[in-house]
């Protein structure tokens, strides 16, 4: 079989993996020991909890989607994995052959524009399969299973590497291939939610918070609905226009709308932590409305200062973005604030 999933192994906007290392420069010049807990608030992939969390610290992490919070409890989470079965299940998925499957909720959906026909019948096969088979496997069983076929079907979907709509051709069989996921059982089981963050910093503590909320107009639930859609298995039949996404106006987050300056100051009043780290960019100036950012820069210092001591990192940057934003100088930057002892 081919190499296993690392959490960061799919395609999604804004991923934090090239500032990992400028991440951790920062965090490792406070020595909060021992047992540093590090929050993740806005976690998308888990790709920075994930990195900490292997460095040892305690992890919070948290999104509202659920095909993120899923692929937590399998790389992140507790509870047993049974490798064997899990080998065996995988096998046989992998082995399922197009041929002698029926139409299913996924391929009627999906086949012949995100996936072939072939490969969404397959897709949605094995999902059926997981949730038919649900008693039979552990809690981390289940997501791992389901994890999985997620990242599998992300790498051959008929896009330019989001769901906000299908490549015009008509998509090649390419084969599901379902992968072992790589985890690391040595490290502290992450505290996982799925919760507006603005909610949940009212009710945990940690030595250092990671904000990296969404930057413009562009909805993740937009970006990632067939995943979604694939995670939940609620099976809705509403589904809007060409691109087929399923009702999700609870999945929208308000960073991408204009009362975004007042959310991200009323999160940042209520983190309770010595330390705070916030993600930014500089698409300002976008030739798109929909990615020019809703926080400006003069917003997020001014609240920041309140809270503590402050100072700013500019990192140039390459993001993956939807394909049709033009991100000439494209810059990330780190926001430090050191927490007043009394903020």
């Amino acid at each position: 079989m081919d190499s296993k999933f690392n959490i960061n192994s799919r395609r999604y906007i804004g991923c934090k993996t090239k500032l990992l290392k400028e991440i951790d420069k920062i965090v490792s010049n406070y020595n909060y020991q021992p047992n540093v807990v590090f929050g993740d608030l806005f976690a998308g992939t888990g790709v920075v909890a994930s990195y900490f969390a292997n460095k040892g610290y305690k992890v919070i992490v948290n999104d509202t989607l659920y095909s993120n919070y899923i692929a937590y409890q399998a790389f992140l989470g507790e509870g047993d994995i049974d490798e064997g079965k899990i080998d065996k299940i995988i096998k046989e998925f992998n082995n399922i052959s197009a041929k002698k499957l029926h139409d299913n909720y996924f391929s009627s959906i999906y086949g012949g524009k995100y996936f072939s026909i072939d490969d969404s019948k397959i897709i949605g096969y094995i999902r059926n399969k997981i949730e038919k088979n649900k008693k039979q496997l552990s809690n981390r069983e289940y997501f791992y299973l389901i994890t999985s076929l997620m990242y599998a079907a992300d790498r051959i979907a008929n896009t330019v590497g989001h769901f906000e709509s299908y490549l015009n051709k008509i998509p090649c069989n390419h084969g599901i291939v379902l992968r072992k996921l790589n985890i690391n059982k040595n490290i502290f089981p992450a505290e996982i939610f799925m919760e507006d963050a603005n909610f949940l910093v009212k009710k945990i503590k940690c030595d250092v918070a990671y904000v990296d909320p969404p930057y413009n107009a562009r909805q993740y639930i937009n970006f990632y609905h067939v995943l979604e859609n694939l995670a939940r298995w609620n099976k809705p039949k509403e589904l809007e226009g060409k691109t087929m996404k399923f009702k999700r106006n609870e999945l929208k987050s308000d960073y991408c709308r204009k009362k975004a300056p007042f959310l991200f100051e009323d999160l940042i009043n209520n983190i309770d932590a010595k330390l705070i780290i916030v993600s930014y960019n500089n698409t300002y100036n976008a030739k798109s409305d929909s990615s020019i950012n809703t926080i400006s820069e003069s917003q997020i210092e001014a609240v920041l200062s309140k809270k503590g001591k402050i100072y700013k990192k500019e990192i140039n940057y390459n993001a993956f973005n939807a394909g049709k934003t033009n991100l000439k100088n494209h810059k990330e930057f780190l926001y430090v604030c050191e927490v007043y002892s009394n903020g």
